[in-house]
C-alpha cells in the first residue's frame, strides 16, 4: 500500500520508493490484525501492474502472490528476469493445481528460475483434497529443476493439515537438487519414504507428523543419512513407539549437527515430554 500510494507523487518520492536496494522482496498479499491473508483490491492491483512493476520488475528476487493477484502480477513472460523465490499464499489446492498444469509461463519460471518455493493451501472453507494436494507436491518436484528450498506447509500454524505421500512411487516423486524441506505429513511412514533416497541431497528437514504409530510398510529404517545436518520433528499426538520408531530413525543421522524434537510419548504408564 505504501509503494502504491507514493509512486508518481513526485520525482523525489519515486527515487526513494523505487530504489533497487529496497524492492528485492515484493509481497502482493495483505494481512489483517488477526494475521489472516486477504486480497489487494482490483484498483490497487491495476495500478501496480501498469505503473509500478514495469519500473521495478527487473530488480525483484522474491515474489509473493495470492489467487487474486497471480494473473495480474506473475503471468507476464517479460517480467522478473532475476526472480528466484516464489510464494503462493492462500490458494485452494485445485486452483493451484490448474495453474501448475495449465500455464506455460508459470511452468517455465518453475523450470528455469525458481530455487526457493513456498506453498500455503487455504483450508478454512472446505477440507483439503489429499489426492490433489499430493499431486501438487509431485508436480513441484518434477517441474522445479533448480529447486533448493521447499516449504510445503499451511499458512496458519494452528491448523495441522497433512497429506499422504507414502503411496507415491519414488520415480515420480524425487529431486536431486532439493536440500531443505519443510512439510506436513500424516503418518510416520510418509516421513520414512521422504528419507528413502528420493530426496538424496536433503541437509535440512523440518517435518510435522499428525500421528506417529508403528510403521505399516516394510521400508528400510536403517540406511544412513549422511547428508542430513538439521532435523526437526513435531507431533502433537501421543507416541507409543518412540524406542521402536524414532530412535532407529535418529541413529541413521550420523552427521547431524542440530536436532529439534517436540514429542509427547507414553512409557511405562506415565507420560514424558521431550
Amino acid at each position: 500500500d505504501v509503494l502504491y500510494s507514493l509512486v508518481d507523487v513526485n520525482e523525489q518520492f519515486d527515487r526513494l520508493v523505487l530504489n533497487p536496494l529496497y524492492i528485492h522482496n515484493f509481497d502482493l498479499s495483505t494481512k489483517s490484525l488477526f494475521d489472516d491473508t486477504s486480497s489487494i483490491s482490483d484498483q490497487v492491483l491495476d495500478r501496480i501492474y501498469k505503473k509500478v512493476l514495469p519500473r521495478i520488475h527487473q530488480h525483484i528476487n522474491k515474489l509473493t502472490v495470492e489467487p487474486h493477484s497471480i494473473e495480474h502480477i506473475l503471468l507476464n513472460v517479460n517480467f522478473y528476469p532475476q526472480l528466484f523465490s516464489l510464494s503462493f499464499v492462500n490458494f485452494e489446492e485445485e486452483i493451484l493445481y490448474q495453474y501448475l498444469t495449465g500455464d506455460s509461463i508459470l511452468q517455465r519460471r518453475l523450470i528455469e528460475q525458481i530455487t526457493h518455493l513456498s506453498i500455503s493451501i487455504r483450508n478454512k472453507i472446505k477440507p483439503i483434497v489429499f489426492e490433489i494436494f499430493s499431486n501438487v507436491f509431485i508436480l513441484i518436484l518434477s517441474l522445479c529443476k533448480r529447486l533448493i528450498n521447499l516449504n510445503f506447509c499451511q499458512l496458519f500454524p494452528d491448523q495441522m493439515w497433512s497429506f499422504n505421500i507414502f503411496a507415491l512411487p519414488s520415480t515420480s516423486c524425487m529431486s536431486l537438487t532439493l536440500t531443505q524441506l519443510k512439510i506436513n505429513v500424516n503418518t510416520f511412514d510418509a516421513c520414512l519414504y521422504l528419507l528413502d533416497g528420493r530426496l538424496d541431497n536433503l541437509s535440512i528437514l523440518i517435518i510435522n507428523i499428525l500421528k506417529i504409530s508403528c510403521k505399516l510398510s516394510n521400508i528400510d529404517n536403517m540406511k544412513k543419512l549422511y547428508k542430513l545436518k538439521y532435523f526437526s520433528l513435531i507431533s502433537f499426538d501421543d507416541i507409543l513407539y518412540y524406542d521402536d520408531e524414532i530412535i532407529p530413525l535418529l541413529r541413521r543421522m550420523i552427521n547431524l549437527e542440530e536436532l529439534i524434537l517436540s514429542l509427547s510419548y507414553k512409557h511405562n504408564c506415565y507420560q514424558e515430554e521431550h
